[in-house]
């Protein structure tokens, strides 16, 4: 940045800090978009409120919360809807919400870590860890970039029945591993793309061999507290602490499509690190740009972990070490009953974008093309 620009710079971001610093505090109604705003043309605006107007609608979501953070161009948060069906409670941008996938991120973030001390070689093989078929020939590197070929327990249709009939139910690593060890691999390890969660339990199981302690503390203690990331947790049961944002899927019987049920209790154990996590908007942004940062890992391990392998030929989204590459945006997507989420950042800018819906089923993304809509209007041509 110019000299002579750098005071106009430091009183736009003064004005933007104390914007969304503030921004969780203020009520909201269910038409609350912006909640916040600071900057932006009055067609970006518009045309990122009518993005998130079409989503929640195509969706059929009770609320949606996104903000998009562009430094030295705008801060716009758009909250719509409501938390709560039953009590009408309007959503907040300081709701907390399941994040899914993206606690893949501060699980691939722990295992970096115990690599920089020297407890875990990245090319060493899971079986020095832990006893899996194939497991003199999987590594902890193809385990976090998704090579290792080893079955997606999610994808079993009796674990799908489960799941969705009793989300509170009881479920944990030992049984996501057991399913997934009566499956044949997709591949040989290292042979090919096929992103699978058992691969994260696989991973949990590791860190917790090799340092006797739960993943979810030391994801706590070594980043969320480092980081300062007050709304963001591991849970251990099936409730949220509050304030959050109830979660919703269409009943079994779903009948007319519009009948929805209350999955806002849910056992963390059917996701654990693969997907147990925790947090709102405004630590995702802190989060997206800290992650694809580098932060609290050493620069040899961060350029690891953004050496990424296409999840098919000619594809433009990539993935490294518990992170995504969305054609140059970086960050990940979440889904798991009740809630999806996305969080990217473009390293290029410093722009983040996050967004959450309150409605999903298993198989259901929402928040993702939406991210993508939203960094269409900012930057056309990319």
């Amino acid at each position: 940045m110019k000299t002579w620009h750098m005071v106009a710079a430091l009183a736009a971001a003064a004005v933007l800090t104390l914007t969304i610093g503030l921004f969780p505090a203020r009520a909201a109604g269910p038409d609350g978009c912006p909640q916040a705003a600071f900057g932006f043309s009055t067609d970006e605006r518009d045309r990122m409120r009518a993005a998130v107007d079409k989503t929640r609608a195509d969706a059929k979501s009770p609320g949606i919360a996104a903000g998009v953070f562009v430094p030295g161009r705008g801060s716009w948060i758009c909250v719509i809807g409501v938390s709560d069906q039953e009590t009408g409670r309007t959503m907040n941008a300081a709701d907390r919400f399941r994040v899914g996938s993206i606690t893949k991120t501060f699980t691939g973030t722990a295992v970096l870590q115990l690599v920089d001390r020297g407890l875990i070689g990245l090319d060493e093989p899971l079986s020095r860890y832990v006893d899996w078929p194939d497991g003199n020939a999987i590594t902890i590197r193809q385990l976090l970039n998704m090579t290792a070929g080893v079955y997606d327990y999610t994808e079993d249709p009796e674990f799908q029945k489960r799941y969705q009939a009793d989300p509170a139910g009881s479920f944990g690593p030992r049984d996501a591993l057991d399913i997934a060890r009566n499956h044949e691999p997709y591949f040989p390890p290292g042979k090919g793309f096929h992103y699978s969660d058992t691969n994260y339990i696989l991973l949990e199981t590791v860190v917790e061999r090799v340092t006797g302690r739960a993943i979810g503390d030391l994801i706590e203690e070594g980043i969320v507290d480092k980081l300062g990331l007050a709304s963001t947790g591991y849970p251990t049961t099936p409730a949220l602490e509050p304030p959050y944002a109830r979660g919703y899927d269409e009943t079994p019987d779903p009948g007319d499509g519009e009948t929805l049920r209350d999955v806002t209790e849910s056992n963390p154990g059917y996701a654990g690190a693969a997907g147990a996590m925790t947090s709102n908007l405004g630590d995702l942004r802190i989060w997206a740009a800290e992650l694809a940062n580098g932060a609290l890992i050493s620069e040899r391990l961060q350029r690891e972990r953004l050496q990424t392998v296409p999840l098919a030929q000619g594809a433009q989204v990539s993935y490294g070490l518990g992170i995504a590459d969305w054609g140059g945006w970086l960050g990940h997507n979440g889904t798991i009953l009740g809630y999806n989420t996305a969080m990217f950042y473009l390293p290029e800018t410093g722009a983040v974008i996050v967004v959450e819906v309150n409605r999903s089923a298993l198989d259901t993304d929402h928040a993702t093309p939406l991210f993508g809509e939203l960094a269409k209007i900012l930057y056309p041509d990319r």
